[in-house]
C-alpha cells in the first residue's frame, strides 16, 4: 500500500523526512503543494534548496518511482522555487517505524 491509499502513512514518511532533513542541516522546513491532493516539503540547505516529494510505503510492499508526468510537475515546481527536485521513497511497518533507509532520487 502506498501513500495515496492512506493518508496518514504519508504523514508518517513526511515526519521522517522533515526529521532527516533537521538533521543534515536543513532549515525553513515547509510544506508545498504540489499536484491535486500531493503535498511535498520545501527546505533551505547549505549547499542546495530542495523540493521532496515523499513517497511512503508499507512493508512489504516496495517503493516504485514517480510517473513522468509527476516528475514533470516536480522539476517544474522546483525550478519556481530555484531549489533541486527529489523524491524520497519511505518503506515502514505497520507500526510506523522504518524498515530500511530512506531511498532519494535526484530529479533535477
Amino acid at each position: 500500500m502506498t501513500n495515496s491509499g492512506l493518508p496518514e502513512l504519508n504523514q508518517i514518511g513526511k515526519k521522517y523526512i522533515e526529521q532527516w532533513l533537521t538533521e543534515n542541516g536543513y532549515t525553513e522546513i515547509l510544506k508545498e503543494s504540489l499536484q491535486s491532493n500531493e503535498e511535498g516539503l520545501v527546505a533551505t540547505g547549505r549547499i542546495e534548496n530542495i523540493l521532496v516529494q515523499v513517497k511512503t510505503f508499507l512493508h512489504p510492499h516496495k517503493p516504485y518511482k514517480l510517473s513522468d508526468y509527476e516528475i514533470d510537475v516536480l522539476v517544474r515546481r522546483a525550478n519556481k522555487l530555484s531549489a533541486i527536485a527529489y523524491a524520497a521513497y519511505v518503506i515502514i511497518d505497520n507500526t510506523g517505524n522504518l524498515v530500511e533507509e530512506i531511498n532519494w532520487e535526484r530529479l533535477s
